[in-house]
């Protein structure tokens, strides 16, 4: 558990030094955020909180997350039905995402290849990347296996 209160640490000081308050609900919200490795919608993280504190607001939670995003400390995913997930990226390396239309499972990926042509297309075009997501939407494995036995395309 170390590495979540360091990671807890780094969050409430950073937001601090930003002029943000740190109130006992912000920091629920910010640990159930650094807690879980999975990718969360806004309505799954309130949940996980108020089992904790069930006061906490829905406001609340989306404008910490917001917050968190703005920070770098949460990334976004557009899921493609107009949803988002998140996930944490304090501490992990970089990755991208490959987004299933069909059952919404999320895979990660890391390309090194893709990161090498996108620093080379950013140096050519004089451009100094300082983050980048690449989310590729589709479907995946299971759906199209399934797709396939019921004889569809």
């Amino acid at each position: 558990m170390v590495k979540a209160d360091q990671e807890l640490q780094i969050v409430e000081r950073h937001l601090r030094e930003c002029g943000f308050r740190w109130t006992s609900q912000r920091a629920l919200i910010v640990r159930e955020a650094l807690r879980t490795h999975e990718h969360f919608t806004a309505e799954q993280l309130l949940d996980l909180c108020r089992k904790v504190d069930p006061k906490v607001s829905r406001a609340t939670v989306y404008r910490t997350l917001a917050v968190l995003e703005e920070e770098g400390f949460v990334e976004a995913l557009d899921t493609g039905d107009g949803g988002r997930r998140f996930e944490h990226v304090l501490g992990h390396e970089h990755h991208d995402h490959m987004v299933c239309l069909e059952c919404d499972k999320i895979l990660e990926f890391r390309d090194d290849e893709l990161e090498r042509r996108q620093e080379l297309a950013a140096r050519r075009a004089g451009f100094e990347i300082q983050r980048h997501s690449l989310r590729l939407y589709g479907r995946c494995r299971e759906c199209r296996a399934r797709d396939a036995e019921a004889g569809r395309r």
